[in-house]
């Protein structure tokens, strides 16, 4: 990823409304793409640097733009495949929506985002028919202990950026470095004016897995380690407006990690999410 200076300005909170991002317009429609104009605002802002926008934002958009996309009735998401192919700079941006295997029982969307003339973001989402297997389902992961025996504040307010400054929520018991165990929900939209499904509203926050609990100091003299993917299985669909985040951090000897981790709705474990990072020193000064 891209990570030179920028001379832009954060963006300003200003009269933004209480939502992630503001259509410039209606979604236009041609030969099967749906394209989508809109800006981002305050609350969109990421952590690492002011200018840029939060990927757990952005993860959100494209999953609402997909399920938003004309497919198949019926069907629902069972894996997120993104990738950051570049910055995710703030302000006006593109959403390209297109089906690239349609299917009666299995469809493959795809979602790009592009900021200033560059496809930054794609999202691949396989969507799947449902069947009934309530009576055989397994589910080994342990869940979260609910929000009732949160333990402490909201481990997130370490970070800076409008994005984090919209979450809630709280740590439970066992919440380390490199071992996370939180809680989070937030009350904006993820688009004005339009609803916010319960899994769009939930992938918005998984990305923040990254951040919940840092094996390593994030800090100038520390280390930075920005996701430059995150990959999430569905293996039912969430409900709700919180996401209980279970993950751990590894850390190898060239500069490569993971974030391993499990996420929760108040009815237990629904999905696996990974993230691969790229592991490099913060210098004392200068920017990233």
């Amino acid at each position: 990823m891209d990570q030179t200076a920028d001379t832009d300005q954060a963006p300003a909170p200003g009269a933004d409304p209480r939502a992630f991002f503001v259509r410039l317009g209606p979604p236009e429609t041609a030969e099967g793409v749906r394209t989508s104009r809109m800006r981002s605002t305050v609350h969109a802002q990421g952590a690492w640097r002011a200018e840029e926008m939060h990927m757990a934002a952005v993860s959100g958009l494209l999953l609402h733009e997909v399920l938003a996309h004309e497919t198949t009735a019926g069907l629902r998401v069972a894996r997120l495949s993104y990738d950051i192919l570049g910055t995710l700079w703030g302000g006006e941006l593109e959403v390209r929506t297109r089906t690239l295997r349609p299917g009666r029982t299995i469809e493959l969307v795809e979602s790009v985002l592009r900021t200033r003339g560059r496809d930054v973001l794609t999202l691949r989402a396989w969507l799947l028919g449902p069947t009934d297997t309530a009576a055989v389902a397994v589910l080994p992961d342990e869940p979260l202990a609910p929000r009732p025996q949160t333990v402490e504040g909201n481990a997130m307010s370490v970070w800076p950026g409008g994005y984090i400054a919209s979450l809630t929520g709280a740590a439970v018991e066992g919440h380390a470095p490199g071992h996370g165990r939180v809680w989070l929900s937030t009350d904006v939209e993820m688009v004005a004016g339009e609803p916010t499904p319960d899994v769009v509203r939930l992938i918005g926050l998984a990305d923040t897995a990254n951040g919940i609990a840092p094996a390593l100091p994030a800090r100038p003299g520390g280390w930075f380690f920005p996701n430059v993917d995150l990959q999430i299985h569905l293996v039912r669909e969430p409900a709700g407006r919180w996401l209980g985040l279970a993950g751990k951090v590894s850390v190898g000897p060239d500069g490569v990690g993971l974030t391993s981790t499990v996420l929760h709705d108040d009815d237990g474990p629904f999905a696996h999410a990974e993230q691969t990072l790229t592991v490099r020193h913060w210098p004392e000064e200068g920017s990233l």
